[in-house]
């Protein structure tokens, strides 16, 4: 770990008004001193279907992607995210969030101590009971810990399964991006990223992205489909899930087995066509 790296952490740890979270339970799994986890890690918030299915829609998309690419990476998502060693209380669970460098094995949570890279991008999916705590307080926190990126995204549901209500209008745009950028004598801030309002991205109902420099890809809002996507600009392609792909190769396969079936059965009557002009020759 950095000496910047280390001191941000220690400045974390230092401001009690962020995150604190149960003691740490007595069926936390320990190991030479070192926690691993627990039965139960975080809070359990109700949240609804839709929002599920945002999260792992981004997250297939995003583990596709670096397996394309070839890139090592973790991408996890309602993971516990820990950044104080000396204090377990202190975590968040993101959505979706995006770590470079590291191993894509599977893992209960991530401690940024343990794994050595902060995670680079943070994908948060406003619910009506945590649209105010993304909005405001992790917020805070992701931008002292160092994620250089963070992604908010609402969608239109009004009404969580616990029976919670949004007050107020939908955040506008309902997909917005933040980036950090060091100050001239203070610490580095979120800042919002510039929309491309007017890029011509291959699907009608995407008019909205934000270019992430941590991915180097496009995030961008569907309308249709009320979520967020991701668009490669090098390819001019959405990435897409493993679902998506291998429905994309069997509508590819389809279609080339109709335009098999098509030269066949042209090639069929141009064969009957002829040996119907070399009879009336013959006779």
């Amino acid at each position: 770990m950095t000496m910047d790296s280390r001191r941000t952490l220690e400045a974390v740890a230092a401001d009690s008004a962020l995150a604190v979270g149960p003691p740490l339970p007595e069926d936390a799994w320990m190991e030479g001193g070192e926690f691993l986890g627990s039965p139960l890690d975080e809070q359990v918030i109700p949240v609804t279907k839709d929002h599920l299915l945002r999260c792992h829609v981004a997250r297939e998309a995003l583990e596709r992607w670096l397996e394309q690419r070839e890139i090592k990476g973790f991408v996890g998502s309602e993971q516990n995210l820990y950044w104080d060693q000396a204090d377990y209380r202190r975590f968040l669970a993101p959505d979706v969030f995006v770590a470079i460098g590291v191993s894509s094995r599977s893992r209960r949570n991530y401690r940024i101590w343990a794994e050595g890279p902060t995670p680079c991008f943070v994908l948060e999916f406003l619910s009506v009971s945590t649209r105010r705590r993304d909005l405001t307080v992790k917020k805070a926190i992701y931008e002292r810990i160092g994620i250089p990126e963070y992604f908010i995204h609402e969608g239109e549901e009004d009404e969580d399964t616990d029976g919670s209500r949004r007050r107020g209008p939908r955040i506008d745009p309902p997909l917005q991006g933040f980036r950090l950028r060091q100050r001239v004598g203070g610490r580095p801030r979120y800042e919002p990223i510039p929309a491309r309002r007017r890029a011509r991205y291959p699907a009608p109902d995407v008019s909205l992205g934000y270019p992430s420099e941590s991915l180097g890809l496009d995030v961008v809002f569907s309308a249709d489909r009320d979520q967020v996507r991701f668009f490669d600009a090098a390819s001019d392609r959405f990435v897409m899930t493993r679902a998506e792909a291998a429905e994309a190769h069997a509508e590819a396969a389809e279609s080339r087995a109709e335009d098999a079936e098509r030269r066949a059965e042209a090639a069929e009557s141009r064969a009957a066509e002829l040996e119907r002009l070399m009879a009336e020759h013959r006779s």
